[in-house]
């Protein structure tokens, strides 16, 4: 009974050993990676593995060594085409210094999952061209009207002159009011400043919108990443800010990006009342969208509470293996 689920199961099944080879595997590793069961059985597991994400199961090999009963990861493994797919694992220690495990191929799940963000990405800028391009032109024009109208009221010391200035300066107002929104909903110039610019983007718009003290800490030097790996930090903190504003009710945020061993961290923590303990559940926060961006890139993220009050949202990335470094080390600003 046993031989034939371990034989007909679509799921990927093997038993490995802690030397690091595979002991068994079943038919669906070659209907999934192409690899056949003799080549597969005489190599390193790790050799299968995508170079940036080796640590990962070298970790859990080492927890389940250590005794843990059974661990979940996530990992590429390469094609036979020379592909990579995305498994999901999950593994046990079994007697005979063995492992079980089984794992299922999400590389289609994770394609989808990176379309929709794109989607919900594309749709966040277009409304903000929209914003920029439309209803601030027409608001632009329609207080240079105003003002006009203003300057020849006075001109005729007409005595509705100070109500036509009123509506000029009010119009100003929300001309500013709608071009700040524009800029906060997408990542604009992200790819010709670079992360660490643009995350000072948004520090600047937080300060100018909502008179909130948020401030970017940039320790270098910083490994430009990818416009996509990119683009996936900036949404990150950008909806870990929102939450300090909006759930935290936060007076102080801190955006913190460095690099550290090899590994690239963004953080961000406020001052608020911390996120409600039901937070986890509550798709209002957008911690299920930042846990999707998060694993796109291969990253880990953790969100909790601070002792010292307020929440910090940390999100820890693989950094690219090449020595262009295009963020500006030196960028450790705080305009209130």
């Amino acid at each position: 009974m046993l031989g034939g689920f371990f034989t007909w199961s679509p799921d990927l099944l093997c038993v490995a050993g802690f030397d690091g080879y595979f002991k068994r595997v079943n038919p669906a590793w070659t209907t999934h990676l192409g690899w056949t069961p003799a080549v597969l059985r005489a190599t390193p597991f790790l050799d299968f593995v995508h170079p940036d994400d080796r640590d990962a199961p070298q970790q859990q090999v080492v927890k389940l060594a250590g005794g843990a009963d059974i661990i979940f990861f996530e990992n590429r493994y390469r094609h036979q085409d020379g592909s990579y797919r995305w498994l999901q694992w999950s593994a046990r220690p079994v007697p005979r210094h063995l492992i079980c495990a089984t794992a299922r191929d999400v590389t289609r799940q994770k394609q989808l999952e990176l379309e929709v963000l794109e989607i919900a990405d594309r749709e966040q800028e277009r409304l903000g061209r929209e914003l920029h391009d439309g209803l601030c032109q027409t608001l632009a024009g329609i207080a240079a009207l105003s003002a006009t109208l203003s300057r020849r009221l006075a001109a005729n010391a007409d005595t509705e002159a100070s109500a036509a200035k009123e509506i000029t300066t009010l119009l100003s107002e929300a001309i500013g009011d709608a071009r700040d929104l524009a800029r906060g909903l997408g990542p604009t110039g992200l790819q010709e400043a670079g992360l660490a610019a643009t995350l000072e983007g948004l520090a600047l718009n937080v300060r100018r919108q909502f008179h909130v003290a948020c401030s970017l800490e940039h320790e270098g030097p910083f490994p430009k990443p990818g416009h996509e790996v990119a683009a996936h930090l900036f949404r990150i903190a950008q909806e870990a800010v929102h939450n300090a504003l909006v759930h935290g009710r936060a007076d102080r945020i801190a955006i913190n990006l460095c690099a550290i061993d090899g590994e690239g961290l963004l953080r961000v923590s406020d001052n608020g009342v911390g996120l409600p303990e039901d937070a986890v559940r509550r798709e209002g926060v957008g911690l299920h969208t930042m846990a999707q961006r998060t694993r796109l890139i291969g990253g880990a993220l953790e969100v909790r509470r601070q002792l010292s009050g307020g929440t910090a949202v940390t999100c820890v990335f693989p950094l690219p293996a090449t020595s262009d470094v295009g963020e500006n080390p030196d960028h450790d600003r705080n305009d209130n």
